[in-house]
């Protein structure tokens, strides 16, 4: 990588560190361009010559959050054997990582809801985002084929829909476990999130003692 890359990379960078921080602090929507620009101590200008819009560097940050999160959940399923048990070790890291980065479950649920549209991003960040969203669902994916491979799982699950229906469940508990806002009944989030865990377990495991 030459020097301007290098140092136009690094520039980059230096933006998503501090949109990180102000989408911590104020939230999404209510981060604008100008807000990122004033943080750095750029023009407008300056800003756009490095990022078309907002909606690209939120997915940007979201992405790397996304590489940052996968990599602990690696490391946390390298410790179990069974792909039932990888299942859980999975969601277990998902919800120390999104109590540690409460800000990318702000991400996430931005995303969610307003859904990605490549018409507002430049390729280059679609394919990022696009690339790793598949390297982690395959992951999944292969712990749910493992665990029915080694009998630890129902023979008899429909593995994709198991997957989408774990990942959209599972945000909707963190977001409950963790956000400080006005509910009708207040839980331990600990005692939430096991509870929730355990009733997933509960459908997808086997319970025969075999495979069949």
């Amino acid at each position: 990588m030459d020097r301007k890359l290098m140092e136009r990379e690094a520039r980059r960078e230096f933006v998503l560190d501090a949109a990180r921080g102000l989408f911590a602090e104020k939230g999404v929507d209510t981060t604008s361009m100008d807000d990122i620009a004033a943080a750095v101590g750029y023009t407008r200008r300056t800003l756009y010559s490095y990022f078309k819009r907002r909606d690209e560097i939120s997915l940007l940050v979201f992405t790397e959050d996304l590489a940052m999160r996968w990599r602990a959940q690696k490391a946390a399923i390298a410790t179990v054997i069974s792909g039932r048990d990888k299942i859980i070790a999975w969601g277990e890291s998902f919800y120390r990582f999104a109590g540690a980065n409460p800000h990318a479950m702000r991400l996430q649920f931005y995303w969610d809801f307003k859904g990605i549209d490549r018409e507002r991003l430049s390729d280059e960040t679609f394919a990022t985002f696009e690339t790793l969203n598949n390297e982690l669902a395959d992951g999944l994916r292969a712990m749910f084929r493992l665990g029915v491979s080694d009998g630890s799982l129902r023979a008899d699950l429909n593995i994709d829909m198991s997957i989408s229906q774990y990942l959209y469940s599972l945000r909707s508990i963190l977001n409950r476990a963790l956000s400080p806002a006005y509910t009708f009944a207040r839980f331990d989030p600990d005692d939430y999130v096991n509870h929730y865990l355990d009733l997933f377990d509960r459908g997808i495991r086997n319970t025969g003692g075999d495979n069949q």
